[in-house]
Parts: structure tokens; sequence; C-alpha cells
């Protein structure tokens, strides 16, 4: 076994380290991820649910994993009852020893690269597997160049993975979450956020610190959530379900929070919150057979209004506090895109980033991107990155896949042209094309796609693919060139994490797409990052007259988005999806649409 050198965050400097190739690892109580970079090739991401198979699957260490389910420790017991109330029972978990292997090669698999060739890996010293209390010094017996690990804590792995990004030189940036490890720097509390600038020249120089729970945006909505009837990784729901609600219950809550110059906030105590939601309505079990009342639409709307107020305020404050006019931003809390937009119409900040995968799943790149900018010292990018950042297949792996399908299937030198007749036609597509996305809302290559004029196709979908509540909305991907025509949009947004309103005379027009709000979580697709995505919308604007398409996940309700190309033939099969792509391939289940 490789003897490793432990570098701690604090002990960094650029070019300190020469690295050519680069393993960011996330393991947290949220989920894990693998990203790779090299000095002069390209990334791969992905996260450990796809690569899976089973969704809100969590990694440990093997010795980690017995120690949390028997509460060896107060901190084994603690990490044990907050998973058990995220997730409603102890989580489907792997061991890592068993898994990394493999894991990461299918990672390395199109790159010519092997393990042997990583010389550098930075990870968190959070609780979870790959810490310097479990496998951080262990990690050289699967890395035989292995030298050196690098340790950062939860939240500067945050702020790197927004900043890096992004292709700004200076930015305020901004992380909210629930919370990250105990810091021994705090006496033992935990970060719930920070606000923070990075100068061009300069290291990242952090301006506040919100502490846990005070300062918890993410242990607010988890407490909303969890009393409307939904466990960990459906806060989207939530956010769907908000624009039902009515002000009441938000309009005796707001009194108690208190917005403060540092970027904080002070609210109720998180139990204190959750003994006036129920004096309000009583929790709803997470059972899809009890109903969702009045009431609980009015928790989601207070939840949703608070969170919208704390976000707006950290977004002005670390403006005013960094003097920079750009803002990026990460952390759980960024996926709650209604927020984002209505912090951003507060804030009015020259520029915005949000990460596409902004949560701790894509921790694994911003620790990769840390290593390579800051200690390895490689030349910083001057442009944001791709969100397609999983492995790639061949045209065999794909032909392969499409005739195993039993159903008709053909080789085509414009499948764009053919998918975008299809989905005019009212057929339900699916479209499988290079690498995966890295990020639950950065869709195209792994997408479900249908007509959005149609106002029926919202609930056909969820009944015949999605089968969930019809509530929540699904969003459009629009041509980047014409979003503005269509929605309140100056500039792109190409994560889906964003809402923002349909203007007044389109939405008659797209009424599959704009949700009761009027609003809509918009996806611009450029021309020059996904030529082939755009083309299918052009073909379809060609045809229809609208320059967008209803797009959702490529998978069906409690399983991860498609990762293989038999993942999405499974999918296709089990489905009621009526036409896939394959890259060039095209296959199809109905007479009238066979290729």
């Amino acid at each position: 076994m490789n003897e490793t050198t432990i570098i701690e965050c604090g002990e960094w400097s650029s070019g300190k380290v020469d690295a050519g190739h680069i393993l960011g690892i996330a393991c947290t109580g949220h989920g894990a991820g693998l990203a790779c970079l090299s000095r002069n090739g390209p990334a791969r991401a992905s996260v450990f649910d796809r690569w899976i198979g089973s969704k809100h699957t969590l990694v440990f260490a093997e010795a980690e994993a017995n120690a949390i389910r028997e509460g060896a420790t107060p901190i084994d017991r603690g990490i044990r009852y907050t998973l058990e109330y995220a997730y409603g029972s102890f989580p489907s978990n792997r061991v890592f020893e068993a898994v990394f292997p493999e894991w990461l090669d299918w990672l390395l698999s199109d790159l010519n690269l092997n393990r042997k060739d990583i010389d550098l890996v930075v990870t968190s010293d959070s609780h979870f597997a790959t810490c310097r209390a479990r496998l951080a010094p262990q990690l050289g017996r699967w890395l035989p160049s292995l030298r050196r690990v690098a340790l950062m804590e939860h939240h500067q792995i945050h702020q790197r993975q927004a900043y890096w990004q992004s292709g700004f030189e200076e930015a305020a940036i901004v992380t909210l979450d629930t919370c990250g490890e105990d810091l021994d720097r705090l006496g033992g509390r935990k970060l719930a956020g920070t606000l923070a600038v990075k100068r061009k020249g300069r290291g990242f120089e952090t301006l506040s610190e919100l502490l846990f729970p005070e300062s918890s945006a993410g242990l607010i909505y988890a407490v909303v959530n969890h009393h409307i009837g939904f466990r960990q990784g459906q806060e989207g729901k939530t956010m769907g379900l908000a624009p039902y609600g009515r002000p009441v219950l938000f309009d005796r809550l707001k009194k108690h929070l208190r917005l403060r110059q540092d970027g904080g906030f002070d609210f109720l105590d998180h139990r204190e919150l959750a003994r006036l939601l129920e004096a309000y309505v009583p929790a709803r079990p997470p059972r899809d057979d009890v109903p969702l009342s009045q009431g609980h639409m009015d928790v989601a709307y207070a939840g949703q209004a608070v969170i919208e107020a704390i976000v707006a305020n950290a977004f002005r404050r670390a403006l005013k506090k960094s003097g920079c006019k750009d803002l990026v931003y990460a952390g759980g809390v960024a996926l709650n895109s209604v927020a984002n937009q209505i912090a951003l119409e507060a804030a009015c900040p020259r520029r915005i980033y949000i990460a596409p995968n902004p949560s701790d799943t894509g921790q694994a790149l911003g620790c990769a991107l840390a290593g390579a900018y800051e200690l390895a010292g490689w030349a910083p990018p001057r442009l944001e990155f791709s969100d397609y950042l999983g492995p790639g297949y061949s045209q065999e792996d794909l032909r392969q896949a499409a005739e195993s399908a039993g159903v008709p299937w053909k080789r085509l030198d414009q499948p764009e042209e053919w998918l975008a007749r299809q989905i005019v036609e009212g057929k339900i597509a699916a479209r499988f094309n290079l690498g995966a996305e890295f990020g639950p809302r950065a869709l195209g290559n792994r997408s479900i796609l249908c007509d959005p004029r149609r106002a029926e196709m919202k609930d056909y979908l969820n009944a015949r693919v999605k089968h969930r509540e019809s509530f929540r909305p699904f969003a459009p991907s629009v041509l980047e060139e014409q979003a503005a025509d269509w929605f309140e949009l100056s500039e792109r947004s190409p994560f889906m994490l964003r809402v923002v309103a349909a203007r007044r005379e389109a939405r008659e027009r797209i009424p599959a797409v704009v949700h009761v709000d009027g609003s809509a979580r918009v996806q611009t697709v450029s021309r020059k990052e996904n030529p082939s995505y755009w083309k299918l919308i052009d073909r379809f604007a060609a045809l229809s007259g609208v320059p967008m398409l209803l797009n959702t996940s490529f998978n069906v309700r409690g399983k991860p988005i498609v990762e293989t190309p038999q993942d999405a033939v499974d999918c296709f099969l089990s489905t009621e999806i009526d036409v896939l792509q394959l890259g060039p391939f095209v296959c199809s289940k109905v007479s009238n649409g066979s290729p």
C-alpha cells in the first residue's frame, strides 16, 4: 500500500503538487459522486445513484456503516437519527471498499486512463467514507500512483464548485444548505452557509459563516417538507405545491423572521416551527394514498416564502460585503429554482452562475476543481464548464442496445428530423445521446420529450410514464436565442435552476410547461454547447412554430435518471414511451412511428 500524505486546505498553495490527473470524491448523507480532471484532457463526473441504478443510495466505509447502524458513538447516533429522519428508515447503501474500483474504472472508461494514472485525490473531511478518520490515508490501496490526499471542509467545497465552473474572474459566493460536518475550529459547531469572495489573483476569502441550526435554511425546508409528507430528495414537490397555497400561515410566521446584515437570519427553533405547523394542520403521513389538504398547501407556501426571503438577503449581503458585481451559488438550497429567481431579482447582480449540480453529490467536481486550480496550479478555465460530463458510449454500444429492444429500429443520418416529427404528432419521445449531464436539473442528453402546446400532455405523461402528482410542473427546453420572446428572461439559464414568468401572450401556446402561477422552470439550449439537442428543438420549431420542448428526466418514479444505453432501453420498454433515440439510432413501438 502506498503511503499517502494528507494535505489540509489551510496548507494549500498554488503549484504545491505536481499532478496530471486529479480525482474528486464526494461521500455524504445526500449521496456520492466522482469527478476526474486531466491537465490536457476532458473532464468526467457522475453520481453514484446513476451508476448503481438505485436512487438515494449512500456510500459508506465498511466499518462506518456498522458504527452508524449500531450507534457506536454520539456522532454515529446523531448521523443515524438524521438519516432515518430524512429517508424514513436507514437508507439504501453500499460499501466503498467493494464498489469504488469498478465505479472508478467505469468513469474513466472512455478516457484512455486507468487507476494508476491518478496522482492526487481531493475529498471532503466530513464524517463519511473518505475522511481522515476512515479511508483517506488508505486510498492508495486502489490508486497505485497516489501520493497525496487533500482534505477540505464541506462549505469550502461548495464555494469551489460554485466559483471554478463559472468562468468569472471575480465573484461573490453564497453557499446554503442544511449543514456540514462538526468543526473543531468552531468548538464542534456546524456550518449551514457561507458568504465569501474570490478576487483575481487571490485566494478564497470567507466573509460570513452561518451556523447550524439557527441559520439553516435547509433545516427549515426539511421541517416543512416532512410536515407535508415528503422525504429526502422530494423537496421539489414542496416547491411545486407552494403556488397552490394561501398566505395565511406565512403571515403568522414572518414576524419571527429577522434577516441579518451578515447574510444569516434568526427564526423559530426548528422544534417550535414543527409545533406551530402541527397546530395549523396535522402532519401528513408520507403515503400516496393520503390526499394533500389546503392546509398542507399553505405550509408549502409559507416554507417557500421564508426560504425566498432568506436567499434574497444572502445574495444582497454577499454582493455588498464583497463589492463584486457577479455572484455564484451552490449548496442544497440552490436546487430551489423559485427562490433562486426571486433572490436574483431582489439582488440584481450583473451575472449569476448556479452550478448544474449544486448540492452534495456535485461536491466531487468541486473537489477536483479545487485540486486542479489551487493545489496543482493549473491555468484556470476561461469559460464555464459544460454540464455533459458523464462517460460517452460508442456507436456499437448504441447499436447493440437498439437491436436488443425487440422493436423496429434503424440508423438515421438526421435522427433529429425524425424525432421532431414524432413529438409534433403527440408521441412521448425519449432521447439518449453522448455523455450524461452532471446534475439533476441539467437535461438534454437523458430526457423524455413532449409537445409543450398540448395542455393535456402533463397529465398524460404523468399517467403513462412518471406516475407522480400532477401539481408538479414540467419544464421547457427553449432555444437560447429565442427564450426572451417567450419568457421574462434576459440572460441564459442552462440548468433549469431558475423559474421565470412566461410572457402573457405565450402562455396559451405552451400550456403543458406553464405552472398554475404563470411561471416555468426554463432551460436555455445553446447551439454551441449541445448542437444536436439544439437541432432537435430547431426542427420542432420549424414544424410547430414553437422553439421549445417539454423536457423531463429520462426515468420513472423512484429510479435514477438512466445512465447507460441498456438503462435507456429498459426504461423505454417498461413504460409507455412511444419512441426512443439512441444517438443516430431510433426505435419505435408504434406502427405509424416506425423508422
